[in-house]
């Protein structure tokens, strides 16, 4: 039964009652509760299918999150309840690669769907491992707010794509910073930007303070690769690879031989990432931070 579901997609679910034996029975009344992320609930219409079969469909859920859901069916003689849940992920998601792409890197014939669900969840599951190591790769925008009262601020994420806005608040004014160019000021509200560094800018392109607050100085930027570099998208391809490839065999080796890659010898038992990921990623690896 598929347990990841899009925004707006139907979310089918069944189940089979049981009576005291574990014999599939009929049921009397059989009820189904869901709730969502929100702690709403609802209660949709419950179809019998043949004996003990029991389906329902939650229509088009628009919460993306955990949904949970509660079976009750009381029959002759006994009672039986069954919980579970479901995922519904956020619409219009940014991915490295997508679905296609993982199901030609594992060699899977596209027209069977049976695992997709379970590989979008590697999807999703491998995509934060990389981004861990390398910063952010799809584009995404970030809003920041920083101290003020220093010449330069620091964007928390990067590559910086643009900078859509830069207000600068004293106290209940607000003033909007633009981008001028050293050379071509126009006012005395200017920043410069070098890579995910912005410099305050005044008269003349003097370098200047941003105005002195707390988190006063408020940031709208994108930030991601405006195209996935192709090592980058190899090395997520094989990092789901080798996560898919764990739950599908077993981890040792054949005697006197060695798993694809070195793998075996490469990631000990609890490790996620082979080295042959990471020196795909290696390139792009982000800078160490400083606490």
């Amino acid at each position: 039964m598929t347990v990841l579901f899009f925004q707006g997609q139907d979310a089918p679910l069944a189940a089979t009652v049981l009576d005291d034996a574990g014999q599939v029975a009929d049921a009397a009344s059989v009820t189904l509760a869901v709730t969502a992320p929100d702690s709403t609930t609802s209660a949709p219409a419950v179809v019998h299918q043949g004996l003990g079969s029991y389906t329902a469909v939650v229509p088009a859920p628009t919460q993306s999150g955990i949904y949970l859901y509660r079976w009750s069916a009381t029959g002759s003689g006994f009672s039986w309840a069954s919980e579970g849940q479901f995922m519904v992920r956020t619409g219009g998601m940014s991915l490295i690669v997508d679905l296609a792409g993982v199901k030609a890197h594992l060699n899977m014939n596209p027209a069977d769907s049976s695992q997709d669900d379970e590989l979008q969840g590697f999807i999703l599951a491998a995509q934060p491992l990389v981004e861990n190591i390398i910063g952010g790769v799809v584009p995404v925008s970030h809003t920041e707010f920083h101290d003020g009262g220093r010449p330069a601020i620091v964007l928390e994420h990067g590559p910086v794509i643009a900078v859509q806005s830069v207000h600068e608040y004293y106290g209940i004014a607000d003033f909007l910073l633009t981008e001028q160019p050293l050379g071509a000021q126009v006012d005395a509200f200017a920043y410069t930007r070098d890579g995910g560094q912005l410099t305050r800018r005044t008269f003349g392109g003097q370098a200047g303070l941003f105005a002195d607050g707390d988190k006063n100085i408020k940031i709208v930027y994108t930030a991601g690769h405006v195209q996935v570099p192709y090592n980058v998208r190899l090395g997520m391809l094989e990092l789901i690879r080798h996560l898919w490839q764990q739950t599908q065999q077993g981890g040792r080796p054949r005697f006197g031989g060695a798993a694809l890659d070195g793998e075996a010898e490469r990631v000990p038992l609890g490790f996620a990432i082979p080295d042959r990921v990471t020196e795909l990623l290696a390139p792009h690896r982000r800078a160490p931070g400083i606490a």
